[in-house]
């Protein structure tokens, strides 16, 4: 979802710097890119401890309340999202959301996108899993739940751990460039890449 469908990155570093703020921390906006498409352990407690701090869920809980509060404010989404969804599902496609992030975070991004929710056939996110990406657990439970064989399964991801969970259970992944560049993609073991989730609606006739 993150960095495909909405482009919650920028957002989630305010409100995350914001939120490191409240608590005394003078935190980056770019402490927070190496962690990206990673669990809120790995997230928020790499950051704290880098300043000296123990991870402390009251800051991951005030900086979600805070990402809630403006995602619905930021034009976020990410081009051709209605479209190329909408069409995916006319030629009989299953569409999956699995994100690594929690549920509160989730859910509102579902709602700054404006699509009906039930136009996803299975939502699945990091509250779900007790293994987050990288490890593929995410994307086990999501063909699962669409009913389906992880080789029928193709992912688009935007983070390097989303890309090497997707190669993990043998899944087809493409890269989104929206985060990372080309070659930082295919380093990571995308199949192919694409500027703009568009790019499916010729790949998947």
């Amino acid at each position: 979802m993150d960095g495909v469908l909405i482009d919650s990155e920028p957002v989630m570093f305010k409100a995350s710097v914001k939120a490191f703020k409240e608590f005394g921390i003078d935190a980056l906006p770019s402490d927070f890119l190496p962690y990206i498409g990673m669990d809120e352990v790995h997230f928020f407690g790499n950051v704290s401890m880098k300043y000296g701090y123990p991870y402390d869920e009251k800051i991951k809980d005030r900086a979600y309340d805070i990402y809630t509060e403006m995602i619905g404010h930021e034009n976020a989404v990410m081009p051709n999202v209605y479209e190329t969804v909408s069409k995916l599902k006319e030629r009989g496609y299953k569409v999956s959301v699995a994100s690594g992030a929690a549920d509160i975070k989730v859910e509102a991004n579902i709602r700054a996108l404006g699509l009906p929710e039930d136009i996803f056939d299975y939502i699945i996110t990091g509250s779900n899993v007790t293994k987050n990406k990288p490890d593929p657990d995410i994307f086990m439970k999501a063909a699962e739940g669409m009913g389906l064989n992880y080789e029928e399964c193709l992912v688009v991801e935007d983070s390097i751990s989303g890309i090497k969970a997707s190669k993990g259970c043998g899944m087809v992944c493409v890269g989104i460039t929206s985060s990372l560049d080309e070659e930082k993609l295919l380093a990571a073991g995308a199949d192919l890449t694409a500027n703009d989730l568009i790019f499916l609606l010729n790949l998947l006739k």
